[in-house]
């Protein structure tokens, strides 16, 4: 599947080293998938950023809860995982 990116997205080049290893894997995945090199680092990219932007998104939803004082302690975390495992053997 090609993507199709935005004529109004400026795209640029950049070049940076990889193993031999690692380029006959991305060859690999292109050829398996009909795409070129290219695609596959593209999508790779996209892939992090992406997770890249939740976590910063969940850093600061998690900030926003301890400044709410919406969090347990650590005491607090430790009782429940005890009382978990003395539920998980006496079932």
């Amino acid at each position: 599947m090609r993507r199709a990116y935005p004529h109004r997205m400026s795209m640029q080049s950049i070049t940076f080293e990889a193993s031999e290893e690692s380029i006959a894997t991305l060859d690999e995945i292109a050829s398996n998938r009909g795409v070129d090199r290219d695609e596959i680092l593209r999508e790779a990219v996209d892939i992090y950023l992406a997770e890249y932007e939740q976590l910063k998104a969940d850093l600061e939803e998690a900030d926003r809860q301890i400044e709410a004082g919406d969090f347990l302690t650590h005491e607090q975390v430790v009782a429940k995982f005890e009382d978990r495992v003395r539920a998980a053997k006496a079932a």
